[in-house]
């Protein structure tokens, strides 16, 4: 079961600022002026590199959390037995045909 929380206001905004990040640092990346000067491209590079150091800051399980909000998934339950699903894809003893 995975092992997720909500993340904190604090974390919230680490994660929104290393997004922000990172979407400059590909925009930098994508720019004109950056395939013509590696010195700009170098500094794109290091805008991503600097996000996924913030980013990795957070805890993962708050990163995992904050992933499956913005995906739109809530955390659901578990399902103790196969006969509880109701569906018939697991039913006991039939695995012979």
């Amino acid at each position: 079961m995975p092992n997720y929380r909500k993340p904190t206001v604090k974390e919230s905004e680490k994660l929104e600022k290393s997004r922000e990040m990172m979407v400059q640092g590909i925009e930098g990346e994508k720019d004109i002026f950056s395939k013509m000067m590696p010195t700009m491209a170098k500094a794109a590079r290091d805008e991503m590199r600097a996000a996924r150091a913030l980013r990795e800051s957070v805890p993962a399980s708050a990163r995992e959390g904050e992933a499956y909000e913005y995906a739109g998934y809530k955390k659901g339950g578990k399902v103790s037995s196969a006969s509880k699903r109701a569906d018939g894809c697991a039913i006991r003893g039939k695995t012979k045909a």
